[in-house]
């Protein structure tokens, strides 16, 4: 004796609340992010840690970084490739790398994906 069932789906209604979800999971998730990489972030001159914000760029949130020598610390060297840093301003902050962000995502990337699961069924549900 078999059963029919019948599911519906609203899809504009998921769609909202899809939408819904990412817009707010967003903010809350760039500044956990941007807060981790703070430990892992070169302190030349104090100003490129200073210079550091969530923006909303298109329809996401990302960490910015606004001085003219962000990109030299993130990649280390130049654009030729000149350049090489050699002390990543230890003195100051022994945990300095380049690319913060990713080292800061080995150590707290699991807690990052739980962060943005959280808020976006806030999001989705509010």
């Amino acid at each position: 004796m078999a059963r029919r069932v019948t599911v519906n789906l609203d899809r504009a209604h998921l769609a909202a609340r899809m939408r819904k979800g990412k817009e707010h999971c967003g903010p809350f998730l760039a500044e956990q992010i941007l807060g981790d990489s703070r430990p892992f972030t070169p302190h030349a001159e104090g100003t490129l840690e200073d210079s550091a914000r969530v923006e909303k760029i298109d329809e996401d949130y990302a960490v910015t970084y606004n001085t003219v020598y962000a990109a030299y610390q993130w990649y280390g060297c130049w654009p030729d490739g000149s350049h090489v840093i050699q002390n990543h301003n230890h003195d100051t902050n022994p945990q300095a790398t380049t690319q913060w962000i990713e080292a800061a995502k080995k150590q707290y990337g699991k807690d990052w994906n739980i962060v943005a699961q959280r808020e976006f069924v806030k999001g989705a549900n509010g």
